[in-house]
């Protein structure tokens, strides 16, 4: 077997794994939030973002509805598909903190997971606590939790 034959490169990440609370916010977004950007459109900024918004509300009823997660519904994640141009729009519109009253910072993991998902990051904050004072100050690691 020879391994030079090999295509050794990571493989495209094909979508992000979003929680419901940042579902929401992408619904959010999508819904009324379109004048993020001063005087663009969502028309103008996504060809499909209707598309976006029903693959998003498909995850939230997904996270919502499906019994064998035993989990509450801000801890489960579902896959969403994502393309480069997608991303770069979410990335520049999702505001770069928010919560959903008292939870966690949705929009900076979201903005995290857009930001992975365009520089090809393994970087995954789902299993760090970001309901702690001190953790909005921390800067991720995007190689990932040390060993």
């Amino acid at each position: 077997m020879v391994l030079d034959d090999q295509d050794w490169a990571l493989p495209q990440i094909e979508s992000i794994s979003p929680n419901n609370e940042e579902l929401l916010l992408l619904d959010w977004i999508l819904c009324s939030a379109s004048g993020l950007i001063p005087g663009a459109t969502l028309d103008d900024l996504m060809e499909r973002w209707s598309n976006l918004r029903m693959d998003v509300w498909k995850g939230i009823l997904e996270i919502k509805n499906d019994p064998d997660r035993n989990l509450p519904p801000e801890a489960g994640t579902v896959p969403l598909l994502m393309d480069d141009f997608t991303a770069r729009v979410l990335l520049a519109i999702v505001p770069t903190t928010f919560r959903w009253g008292t939870g966690a910072d949705c929009g900076y993991s979201l903005k995290i997971k857009l930001y992975n998902f365009l520089t090809g990051g393994i970087y995954d904050n789902t299993n760090k606590d970001q309901t702690d004072s001190g953790s909005e100050n921390q800067s991720p690691d995007p190689t990932g939790p040390e060993a």
